[in-house]
């Protein structure tokens, strides 16, 4: 290799050098492309509320954390607004992707736990304590608002994810559920030991029937 070199004229070798040179360079700094703008505008607006920033040398929690404890044990319209709200505007950031660029937005880590982990719980407080019945029963307190801001994150997660993928999602999330009424009233998030999952005790249709799932998101 090395009496190869020594035999090339030097603007040859020159031009090879060159050219190893924009190899490495692109290989360490890959170019920047639209869906990387998009992904750093994104994480710029979403400064504080989903990802952490910094001051004065301190870490300081996005405020979507202390939202979604509050949620959680307030379990109201009141106490979930804070929560609901911030879920909102992150599934119009990512919404605001274009179409090639949606799903590198949705698979930043902090967006796929934020937005799956907001969508479970609004179906799990919606289900409430015991199984509720098919109808207006199955919002539990959730009214319109909420609803609205349900059907956003569906969309969102369909946009990104397909259809299939929600349909996995959903199946998922139905075995959290709890089957039966318990014997105290407990928090609606956490499946009391014993139990049987909803899943275990109602057909597909009666789980789709009892759940935020089945609200026609084409009314919001």
């Amino acid at each position: 290799m090395e009496k190869f070199l020594d035999s090339l004229p030097k603007p040859v070798l020159a031009l090879l050098a060159i050219i190893v040179g924009i190899i490495v360079i692109m290989l360490i700094n890959p170019p920047h492309t639209v869906c990387d703008t998009q992904e750093a505008a994104f994480r710029e607006s979403q400064a504080g509320n989903l990802f952490a920033t910094e001051f004065e040398k301190k870490k300081i929690p996005p405020t979507l954390v202390k939202a979604k404890e509050s949620c959680q044990l307030g379990n109201s319209a009141g106490s979930c607004y804070e929560y609901f709200t911030s879920l909102r505007q992150i599934a119009i950031g990512v919404g605001k992707g274009s179409s090639e660029c949606v799903g590198q937005l949705y698979g930043i880590a902090e967006v796929t736990q934020a937005l799956n982990d907001g969508l479970e719980l609004m179906v799990r407080l919606a289900w409430g304590v015991k199984p509720p019945e098919p109808g207006m029963e199955r919002f539990n307190w959730m009214q319109e608002a909420e609803i609205a801001i349900f059907c956003r994150l569906k969309s969102t997660y369909v946009r990104a994810n397909g259809e299939e993928a929600w349909t996995q999602f959903r199946n998922k999330v139905y075995p959290k559920l709890p089957g039966e009424a318990p014997v105290e009233a407990s928090d609606p998030t956490v499946s009391a030991a014993g139990m049987k999952p909803a899943n275990l005790v109602f057909t597909e249709q009666g789980l789709w029937n009892r759940s935020l799932f089945s609200v026609r998101c084409d009314s919001y």
